[in-house]
């Protein structure tokens, strides 16, 4: 029996695809998160249109992908310079 791949980790590819340029202490939150490539397309959806006839669902976030979106929508780095992932 073949193992079935788990989820795909966030490559820093996978993060400038999604997001665009991105400074770098946001791709290394994103990175240490854990998060699923579902989870920060879901996360980008949202912070690209942040009004009500925008958002995909209207359902608050949860779980990773509110993280993801807050990480997304900070203007800067609320952790820290020399804090890294």
């Amino acid at each position: 029996m073949t193992p079935t791949p788990g989820p795909k980790t966030l490559m820093r590819e996978d993060i400038l695809h999604l997001c665009g340029d991105l400074p770098d202490w946001k791709i290394a939150k994103i990175e240490a998160s854990g998060a699923s490539y579902e989870d920060l397309t879901t996360a980008a959806t949202w912070a690209q249109g942040q009004d009500d006839v925008t958002l995909p669902t209207h359902q608050p976030l949860t779980g990773l992908a509110a993280y993801l979106y807050e990480v997304l929508i900070a203007d800067e780095d609320i952790w820290g310079e020399e804090h890294r992932a």
